[in-house]
């Protein structure tokens, strides 16, 4: 019995640091959202670009270490829960986070340098990085559209 009861225990755990991950990084999307649309309204194009510049530092703070965690913590409850990856909701929750993972780090971290050397070089004002991360902008929002997705499948599990 002390068992089931010890099992039960750090499923209830790993389920809770799961959430919190997850929690996380869909509140880090909806607050990044609500600062580009405040940023988007500006018509200083220094401002903007300062504003963005600083989200998209905090943000790779704050949703990257929430990624890995409500990654691990998943991949952690299909092993040791009553899941499967074929059930659909699974299935959705860890191809958009592993999407959401590639995205960041394979195009949106290396434009950020991009950025950050061109503003660097040119000023706040530059057209190229002022291009760029409204581009990146746009791809954000498309992370926080699968983010909510996935949030809503893993909360009705159809």
């Amino acid at each position: 019995m002390q068992a089931t009861f010890r099992e039960a225990f750090v499923y209830e755990w790993i389920l809770l640091a799961h959430l919190i991950g997850a929690a996380t990084l869909f509140g880090g999307h909806v607050y990044l959202e609500a600062l580009m649309a405040s940023a988007g309204r500006e018509k200083d194009r220094s401002v903007y670009m300062s504003t963005m510049l600083r989200a998209s530092k905090t943000s790779a703070r704050i949703m990257g270490p929430a990624s890995i965690i409500t990654l691990i913590f998943g991949v952690w409850l299909v092993f040791d829960g009553p899941w499967e990856f074929e059930e659909l909701f699974v299935a959705v929750g860890f191809v958009v986070i592993i999407a959401a993972i590639t995205v960041s780090l394979f195009l949106m971290n290396p434009k950020m340098k991009e950025i950050d050397e061109a503003v660097e070089e040119n000023g706040l004002t530059d057209e190229g990085a002022l291009a760029t991360m409204k581009s990146l902008g746009n791809l954000a929002h498309v992370q926080t559209l699968l983010i909510a997705v996935a949030f809503i499948v893993m909360v009705f599990k159809p």
